[in-house]
């Protein structure tokens, strides 16, 4: 359970400690953010060189704080909207973070794909301000290592803070992508751009071809992706890459009004091995607004029929 008067508390405590940062040297309210949460954590103390009604006010609002216990789900959403904030003052899209609502969908498709399989490593190859991991771990409520890479070395850095935060295990590294290579993870879930003008391959196959051999045999690589991704040039060349080490176990295109410009889809891959078989059918979903309770939960009835006509397959494959 959310307490909202909690999220509301913990935001009260690092907006103070954020807003009282940028008034006297001008540091960034993220930044700011960030130092709140290293204050909880002992990463730093009240800096000595703040004048002394500034000491005063951070330790009162850290000194409250500490009164209140709050879950991860707690601190997650009281995060979220200092981060929506804090990317509204720096002219940042509030698109760098992945809707809530998809990170809870995606956990119930991993619960529906891993059933009773561990889960020990989850990767993330573009983890961003990391909230769809978290969003994911919180649903599925179990103690999971995150690893993610990320080349930007504020959103690393805020990553970093964010997932120590809310206490989960973790290695975040600060590089290119695509020059990871260091990976044998159950399962790899991420929010691919929409577009990258900066490599002359299509960037998202390039994340998905590279990345599909850091996990290990009959793991799933969940991602989203652009509707139009498998009509972007190369196209070919990429679908030829991936059949040979994976095979598509899902397609679900999500409604329109989860995106403010072009919508996306969950596009599921399952690593080939040895004893890892292709579903003859592989599970295609168009899924109406989470709004539209009576359409959506008809639609989840249908997902929970696809996956219980294949449970004895989908275990025997789990036990690969």
């Amino acid at each position: 359970m959310v307490d909202k008067i909690k999220v509301e508390k913990f935001y009260d405590y690092f907006d103070e400690v954020a807003n009282l940062l940028y008034d006297f040297n001008g540091t960034s309210y993220i930044e700011g953010m960030i130092y709140a949460f290293d204050l909880l954590m002992g990463k730093s103390d009240v800096n000595s060189e703040f004048p002394d009604d500034i000491k005063l006010k951070i330790q009162e609002a850290f000194d409250m704080i500490l009164q209140i216990k709050l879950n991860a789900e707690e601190l997650r959403k009281s995060v979220q909207l200092g981060l929506l904030k804090g990317f509204k003052h720096a002219n940042y899209s509030n698109e760098m973070m992945t809707p809530d609502s998809i990170g809870i969908f995606i956990a119930y498709l991993i619960r529906k794909l891993y059933k009773d399989q561990k889960i020990n490593s989850i990767f993330d190859p573009l983890i961003g301000t990391s909230n769809l991991v978290l969003t994911i771990l919180n649903q599925l409520g179990e103690d999971i290592k995150v690893v993610g890479v990320e080349d930007n070395e504020f959103s690393a850095n805020l990553a970093k803070s964010f997932i120590d935060l809310v206490d989960y295990e973790n290695e975040i590294f600060m590089q290119d992508t695509l020059s990871f290579l260091n990976g044998n993870f159950d399962l790899i879930v991420t929010d691919l751009p929409k577009d990258d003008k900066t490599h002359q391959f299509y960037f998202p196959y390039g994340v998905i071809s590279h990345h599909i051999n850091n996990l290990k045999d009959g793991g799933y690589f969940i991602a989203l992706i652009e509707n139009d991704f498998f009509e972007k040039k190369n196209s070919d060349v990429f679908k030829k890459q991936i059949d040979e080490s994976a095979y598509i176990f899902g397609l679900i295109k999500l409604s329109e009004t989860l995106f403010n410009n072009s919508s996306k889809s969950i596009l599921i891959l399952r690593k080939k091995g040895e004893l890892v078989f292709k579903e003859n059918k592989f599970l295609l979903v168009d899924l109406p607004s989470f709004s539209d309770l009576n359409n959506f939960n008809k639609v989840i009835n249908n997902i929970d029929n696809w996956f219980k006509t294949r449970e004895v397959e989908l275990n025997e494959n789990n036990r690969s």
